[in-house]
């Protein structure tokens, strides 16, 4: 299983869908021919959601007076704007569920994007020793939900990536993990955790898509010493 970019809140990142052949406008083509490929991330603070859209299995760019937004019932919105191959939306929220909106004219259709529930990483407090395990935890989540972890840090020769089906909440780094040169000294592991999920879905009278998938992410520093 393949980890996530760890830098999940990225504007250059890849869309939900790789390159199209071709593009054609969004208004070619009747709701129901439309297919929205959606991802949404978050890190607790920022709220980002890159969506693809397809046509006939073709590449959908919008045109007037269609329109994307994403919005934070109750709260704000923003609209979405091309970003490489799809469009991208940020919000600065703490929010775990946001409307996706496709716009045209009097109609709106409202897919809705959930993110896996929020949580906090706790880390040794002083400068952790390399010669012992580098005990990890965060809050474990009940369902079913994908987790990551990674490692990465300038003294280590390759990243740590670790996949979980299940959330366990808990990890430890062994000192048999770490690729680093003999006589390295103080060095900064940089820890990773994405929780994901696939459990939005697409408005009704829309083509048929995949179930949006939701990241939540967050990252804390760890100081080590050898």
């Amino acid at each position: 299983m393949r980890s996530p970019l760890p830098a999940v809140l990225l504007l250059a990142s890849a869309t939900a869908c790789s390159e199209p052949a071709e593009t054609r406008g969004s208004t070619s083509f009747a709701p129901d021919e439309l297919s929205l490929f959606a991802e949404l991330r978050t890190n607790g603070g920022t709220a980002q959601v890159l969506v693809t859209m397809l046509g006939d299995g073709t590449g959908v760019t919008l045109e007037n007076p269609d329109r994307l937004s994403l919005e934070e019932p109750g709260g704000p919105a923003q609209t979405l704007v091309p970003n490489g191959f799809g469009y991208v939306a940020q919000l600065e929220t703490t929010a775990t569920a946001f409307d996706l909106v496709l716009s045209r004219g009097s109609e709106r259709f409202v897919s809705k994007l959930v993110a896996p529930p929020p949580f906090s990483i706790v880390v040794p407090s002083a400068t952790a020793s390399r010669a012992s395990p580098i005990p990890i935890h965060w809050d474990a989540a009940d369902g079913a939900f994908e987790t990551w972890l990674d490692v990465t840090a300038p003294c280590l020769s390759w990243p740590i990536s670790r996949y979980f089906v299940e959330d366990p909440g808990v990890y430890a780094i062994q000192p048999a993990d770490l690729a680093i040169e003999p006589g390295t000294t103080d060095c900064d592991f940089r820890v990773w955790i994405t929780r994901s999920s696939s459990s939005g879905t697409i408005a009704p009278g829309l083509g048929a898509s995949p179930a949006p998938g939701g990241m939540q992410t967050r990252s804390i520093l760890i100081p080590t010493s050898p």
